[in-house]
């Protein structure tokens, strides 16, 4: 199979890297993988350093007429079976250049937020024409299908996230090394960007409030904006307990410092489709605190293979790490009982066997479908 993947964003975050991780996996089970992105330094990077194949369009929007073109003559020869988009500004420019180009190529479009986003009655046309429709947790799609209900049930698809399996690779300078941590205090960790919406600065105020217990805190990934780390710093200088946050800031490797955390936290503000952090400590074997309001209920139980709180509630945060310093036995068997469950639900070869049926499994015929007037 020839496959096609365009990149949704112009910079790099969760949404790119499944991406990334799903293209080199599909070329290890022996398809060709190509990529499309906008222009975009953080996305070209790092494909160039990973050495793949890709082109940079523009996308301009709707009138862009050398996109377009530029997209029949990539699709004309019929070289690709599938063009999987990730954003669905895509669908219908991408829709148009298949439908154009007279190829018999099947798009796929992976939906990787929870949001009820209105479809205009224009674009609908473009959207049957889809070969599926995937979504990264069932929130997701029911978020979507509530405000797109002329889109049919069996065009859509529900298949949550995952991450590859660890490689050995060469880790960064060890947490309790670099920051002179000593072993018997707790290390409490979080990864992916660092920004208000992730529930950082609730971390800090619920830190704040167990200043008198053992731990240390490590973010472990880049800032945004750039002087967040600053905004930060000075509250937790406030709270007195600038001493034991740390930043160790981007990591190419930043699985492999995991092994090193007493915990996960995680607890982001907003509505999160999938999460892929919360699930990387799971992998590891580490208990995770995070939010209930997004697709993080679908794969942690409370109590039993993660914690669930509320979003942006420093009390109720401050209280679950309370609990987990208490009872480090009880912490470690949510660890294992975390690893138990994403190997046998979550793990990345079951991830890619259902990714490989949705691009071979047609939908119902669209000529069928409610006109676009009936909702």
């Amino acid at each position: 199979m020839k496959i096609l993947h365009i990149f949704p964003g112009k910079v790099w975050g969760g949404a790119e890297q499944y991406v990334l991780d799903l293209g080199s996996a599909m070329r290890a089970k022996g398809h060709t993988v190509d990529y499309v992105t906008r222009p975009s330094l953080a996305v070209t990077s790092r494909l160039e350093k990973s050495g793949e194949n890709f082109r940079v369009l523009k996308f301009g929007g709707l009138l862009d007429r050398s996109t377009s073109g530029e997209l029949r003559k990539i699709l004309s020869d019929g070289r690709y079976d599938v063009v999987h988009i990730h954003d669905v500004k895509f669908v219908t420019p991408v829709a148009r250049a298949i439908k154009r180009s007279g190829s018999a190529t099947r798009l796929v479009l992976t939906r990787h937020i929870a949001r009820a986003s209105r479809t205009c009655i224009l674009h609908r046309p473009y959207f049957r024409s889809l070969h599926k429709m995937i979504f990264v947790s069932g929130i997701a799609c029911r978020k979507w299908r509530e405000a797109n209900r002329w889109f049919p049930a069996e065009g859509c698809t529900v298949i949550h996230n995952s991450i590859p399996d660890l490689l050995p690779e060469k880790a960064d300078r060890p947490v309790r090394t670099r920051y002179g941590i000593a072993p018997d205090i707790p290390v409490f960790m979080f990864t992916g960007r660092v920004r208000r919406s992730k529930g950082c600065e609730t971390i800090l105020s619920a830190l704040g409030s167990l200043k008198h217990r053992k731990w240390a805190m490590v973010f472990v990934g880049s800032c945004k904006p750039r002087d967040y780390q600053d905004r930060l710093m000075k509250q937790a200088t406030e709270l007195g307990i600038a001493d034991r946050v740390h930043f160790y800031g981007y990591s190419s490797s930043a699985r492999s410092l995991l092994g090193e955390a007493y915990a996960g936290l995680q607890p982001s503000i907003v509505r999160e489709a999938c999460p892929l952090s919360p699930m990387e400590f799971m992998q590891q074997e580490k208990c995770v605190i995070t939010t209930d309001n997004g697709g993080q209920t679908e794969y942690i139980t409370d109590g039993r293979n993660g914690i669930l709180i509320s979003p942006d509630n420093p009390e109720l945060l401050a209280e679950a790490i309370g609990k987990i310093l208490d009872h480090p036995d009880h912490t470690a068997e949510i660890g294992r009982r975390a690893a138990e469950h994403f190997n046998t639900h979550l793990c990345y070869s079951n991830f890619i066997d259902a990714v490989i049926v949705a691009y071979g499994t047609a939908t119902s015929d669209r000529s069928t479908l409610p006109d676009v007037k009936s909702d």
